[in-house]
């Protein structure tokens, strides 16, 4: 085998794995500044008004989908109650789309309060899906994504996990 095709190997098997992705990651930032992320170098971060859709390379496939929808000013008490309110909806379809809930858990995104739900979608064609809730800076966000191959929604943790406020 070619000693070029070996190192490419070795590195996508090394950046799926998690283990390289600050190399061959690009800082973007939303537009107004609001907040940047890592994401693989070759992926397609396309901005609208509300929304980040960020697409693998070949452009058609959604990686991650970030809404961010300007807010009311709201207590941490009123947030935490919004958010689980709309969890709980969110649940209602899951089961009723013959979806699957795998985890709910609250988190921190960049040390704000958020809850996280892993869920499993069409079994007869399974996709896993995140679901990441939380409200900062005047406005509520979601960031959805999911993937059917194990690997790959790895990556897609390590690059949700590079979501910082500026």
């Amino acid at each position: 085998m070619d000693p070029k095709r070996i190192i490419i190997v070795v590195i996508s098997a090394l950046f799926l794995a998690g283990g390289i992705k600050s190399v061959y990651a690009v800082e973007r930032t939303q537009k107004t500044g609001l907040f940047s992320m890592d994401i693989p170098e070759g992926w397609r971060w396309v901005e609208y008004a509300q929304e980040i859709v960020i697409t693998y390379p070949d452009g058609n496939n959604v990686a991650i989908d970030i809404q961010m929808v300007p807010s009311q000013k709201l207590s941490l008490a009123q947030i935490k109650k919004t958010i689980i309110d709309s969890d709980q909806a969110m649940k209602k379809g899951i089961i009723a789309h013959q979806g699957s809930l795998i985890d709910d858990k609250e988190i921190k995104v960049d040390g704000v309060f958020a809850t996280q739900m892993d869920f499993k979608a069409s079994p007869q064609n399974p996709v896993f899906v995140t679901n990441i809730s939380f409200f900062n800076k005047g406005y509520a966000f979601t960031i959805t994504y999911g993937s059917r191959d194990e690997k790959m929604r790895l990556v897609l943790d390590d690059v949700v996990a590079t979501f910082k406020f500026r």
